[in-house]
């Protein structure tokens, strides 16, 4: 989506996020310690499960797997779209294009009908895809960052429609002393620093997508 236009009113939701997406973790970096015979061991006992989870139909979470054990360390590129269907997700953007919605309908009013074209944005903000909710961006993600842009136009009859789209972006890796299911990550971020593995980051942006709600009356 192009840059807002200053021409038009800029309505911004209530809640504050953060300028910066980046979280980083307390791992030492890359290839700064000499792996052990248990990091090796570990590393190569692991290195199916990429494999097993695409025949499973996980193929998410396999490329993202697999990016790490492929030590480039280049950003990952993912479609939001797909994380975006998940209910956690779907939940907080929904709420963002609602809160846009109210506000772009209160100006609107307030402005006897004049001002019907509106840009809309929001800082960077976190979401969490639980196991429940999608076994695929679960193991692939897990909690990401995401923004939001986009453009509210009301129309004559105080119909709503806003086109927008997500950006989203994550610090792939696993953090030392933290645990999920009874798994500890420790095992698994110690290869980062072995050089066995490496952190990298995700990124991606969606096509303009349509959210139309009803008369505002």
């Amino acid at each position: 989506m192009t840059a807002p236009d200053r021409s038009r009113p800029l309505v911004r939701t209530a809640r504050r996020g953060r300028p910066d997406p980046g979280t980083p973790n307390g791992n030492a970096p890359y290839g700064s310690r000499r792996p052990g015979i248990r990091d090796r061991a570990f590393s190569v006992a692991l290195r199916p499960t990429a494999a097993v989870w695409r025949i499973t139909g996980l193929k998410h979470s396999a490329a993202t797997l697999r990016h790490y054990y492929g030590q480039s360390g280049q950003r990952f590129v993912v479609d939001p779209e797909g994380p975006l269907e998940t209910a956690p997700f779907r939940k907080v953007a929904d709420r963002h294009l609602e809160e846009w919605r109210d506000l772009a309908v209160a100006r609107w009013r307030a402005s006897g009908g004049h001002e019907t074209e509106f840009d809309a944005t929001t800082n960077w903000h976190g979401v969490r895809i639980g196991k429940g909710d999608h076994l695929d961006w679960w193991l692939a993600l897990r909690g990401l960052q995401y923004r939001m842009t986009g453009r509210v136009d009301i129309d004559e009859d105080g119909v709503v429609r806003i086109v927008y789209e997500v950006e989203v972006y994550k610090d792939w890796g696993f953090d030392k002393g933290e645990d999920e299911y009874g798994l500890s990550f420790t095992p698994l971020a110690r290869l980062h620093e072995a050089g066995l593995a490496r952190e990298y980051t995700v990124v991606g942006r969606s096509r303009p997508l349509v959210w139309t709600a009803p008369p505002a009356g």
